[in-house]
């Protein structure tokens, strides 16, 4: 740095000798003339003092733990498939260990996140974590729609320990915890179930539209502390007043363990709504008009005998009823049934307990 700025002043030195020996009487163009080259000059020893961009990158800078599927060669047109760029975008996310743990057993992520980017992907087999035992993930933004070769008993997002998941090095009594769905477009194509949610701790299932279901949209069994919200499902696509309501069926949601929430739903086509067999379920704010009862259609069907424990709250039932079989602490209130909407209390063994039905306003 100290040679260039050196080799200038020399040069400076030379130009005025040149210059005022070189014009004679024209003074005032030789000091034009000098002006001009002296601003060269600091123009070429800015540059020359600015620092070189490394070759090399930085050392110990950490990437970023958003994992961009098409970076895996997933198309985000829909025109190929993209199931093998996507289960890779997965394995990658949740590859490493942690010496952070959630539950026991559960290795924590971090919340790494796998990101959609706003693309409508076709996949021919369910999307599975590749080891069972981790947590604080997310997986969000964008659509996924099932192939015509797609398992008819699959699910689009399996969160099970089946198939090709294996167990981590650690043991775990869960699954996963804290798994996050958001911001998803589900269509199962008429081949299976949108989510399945096998024995795992608290996951989050959050502003999701699934349709084209045959099985289930979500499936919750073991494990408990699923949380739905702001999601709407339905098998067709409709608003009501379907010709084909007769033929609907599947279900929306069902709830096969406890500690669960379905919160702020719409369920607009199946032949049962939301299907409970777990213990201390709750259910608010959610709209069903899956199919009339007239037809054969049930809105909330809970079928645990015995061990009811379920309490709906603040809900919509739209031409379709509530069936509970032998009611046991099962409260109801706050809803709103129109047209032939009821609420039915189904003896299996003659039980009924602790059953609070209360400030529900039905209309004809």
């Amino acid at each position: 740095m100290r040679s260039v700025a050196a080799m200038s002043l020399l040069l400076l030195g030379m130009a005025c000798f040149l210059v005022t020996n070189g014009y004679g009487d024209n003074h005032h163009e030789a000091m034009l003339r000098l002006k001009a080259f002296k601003a060269s000059l600091i123009k070429l020893d800015s540059i020359a003092s600015s620092p070189s961009p490394s070759p090399f990158p930085s050392q110990g800078v950490k990437k970023p733990r958003v994992y961009l599927v098409t970076s895996y060669g997933a198309d985000p047109t829909g025109n190929s498939d993209s199931t093998e760029a996507i289960l890779a975008a997965i394995a990658e996310a949740t590859n490493g260990s942690s010496e952070r743990f959630m539950m026991r057993g559960i290795n924590d992520l971090g919340g790494v996140q796998i990101n959609l980017q706003g693309g409508n992907y076709i996949i021919n087999k369910p999307l599975q974590l590749p080891v069972a035992g981790v947590g604080n993930l997310m997986i969000h933004g964008g659509t996924i729609k099932a192939s015509n070769n797609f398992p008819s008993d699959g699910y689009l997002i399996d969160l099970s320990n089946s198939g090709e998941s294996k167990k981590s090095s650690t043991s775990s009594t869960y699954n996963y915890e804290y798994i996050t769905l958001k911001d998803l477009f589900l269509d199962s194509n008429f081949r299976g179930g949108g989510i399945s949610v096998i024995n795992s701790l608290r996951t989050n299932i959050d502003n999701c539209y699934i349709t084209h279901f045959t099985t289930n949209g979500i499936l919750v069994q073991s494990g408990h502390e699923t949380y739905i919200r702001n999601s709407f499902l339905g098998q067709h696509i409709t608003a009501g007043g379907d010709k084909d309501e007769r033929k609907f069926s599947g279900i929306g949601i069902s709830l096969h363990g406890n500690d669960n929430a379905v919160t702020d739903v719409v369920i607009f086509s199946a032949a049962i709504g939301i299907m409970v067999s777990g213990q201390a379920n709750i259910i608010s704010g959610v709209h069903c008009y899956n199919k009339a009862s007239n037809f054969g259609g049930t809105g909330i069907y809970l079928k645990l005998p015995g061990l009811t424990q379920t309490r709906i709250v603040n809900s919509y039932m739209d031409y379709t009823k509530i069936v509970a079989e032998d009611p046991v602490q099962l409260h109801i209130s706050s809803s709103f049934f129109l047209g032939d909407a009821n609420i039915v209390l189904k003896s299996i063994k003659g039980i009924a307990n602790g059953v609070s039905i209360v400030d529900n306003i039905p209309i004809k």
